[in-house]
């Protein structure tokens, strides 16, 4: 009897309610009988009222996810961390070590660690967000010891964003990803940040067109998890992180 259980369960908290291309990736790269569980805190606007609104669902979704006996629980939304700032992200972390052994993060913090995989010294950080957003994630970055070179955006609210089809939303992060590098050719990385689009089919165009490498945030949640479990990605072409695993 075919068996559907799954062997491996990795946490997700999703910043807002619609996220269809988080969950259609994963399926994507992930290997058989692996499960991404998904928990909403409804996002509603990229301000700081709405992100302090959105982490005020963040315990629940801790408690929630645990209950579930996930491996990982990884906090999704560049503009969440980034508004809060990286020491309020690190005193939350903090304190879910002290309830959990389960280790939680964020994906932001997922970036990070993949620039560092990635070799990526210089950072320029491109986004589908407007100037004050784009700032605040070169602070969080620089925070972290990254040495960021310039950002470029292109602003959209939180409903614009989850309202892209999947064509648009390659063809924004494949132009995005050339002005960055275009406007920065100093930069020896990208962080294209966003997990509301089909950013893994524009990882590899961007990173053949430039030689360089390119980190996305949904793409350095899976690479952590998977790395965390011991998997190998089945499905190869989808960007220097990616493929690590794949050939590891």
């Amino acid at each position: 009897m075919l068996d559907l259980q799954p062997k491996h369960q990795f946490g997700y908290i999703n910043p807002v309610l619609v996220s269809d291309f988080i969950h259609y990736q994963f399926y994507q790269i992930a290997p058989p009988r692996t499960h991404l569980v998904a928990y909403h805190i409804n996002l509603q606007s990229f301000t700081k009222d709405g992100v302090d609104l959105a982490l005020g669902a963040f315990w629940g979704a801790v408690d929630f996810l645990i209950g579930r006996k996930v491996e990982r629980i990884s906090l999704g939304g560049i503009p969440l961390s980034a508004y809060a700032g990286r020491p309020q992200i690190l005193e939350l972390l903090a304190e879910a070590r002290e309830r959990t052994e389960i280790p939680v993060t964020t994906d932001f913090e997922e970036s990070i660690d993949a620039l560092h995989a990635l070799g990526a010294t210089r950072v320029v950080a491109a986004a589908k967000w407007d100037e004050p957003m784009m700032a605040a994630v070169v602070a969080y970055l620089r925070h972290a010891g990254i040495e960021v070179v310039g950002s470029v955006g292109e602003a959209h609210s939180a409903q614009q964003v989850v309202a892209l089809r999947p064509g648009e939303s390659i063809d924004i992060a494949v132009q995005l990803g050339r002005d960055a590098f275009g406007q920065y050719p100093e930069a020896d990385g990208l962080l294209l940040a966003g997990g509301a689009w089909l950013v893994l089919q524009a990882i590899p165009q961007i990173e053949a067109e430039f030689g360089r490498p390119v980190a996305s945030n949904p793409a350095s949640s899976y690479w952590a998890a998977f790395k965390q479990a011991g998997l190998r990605s089945p499905t190869p072409g989808l960007g220097r992180l990616l493929d690590s695993l794949h050939d590891a």
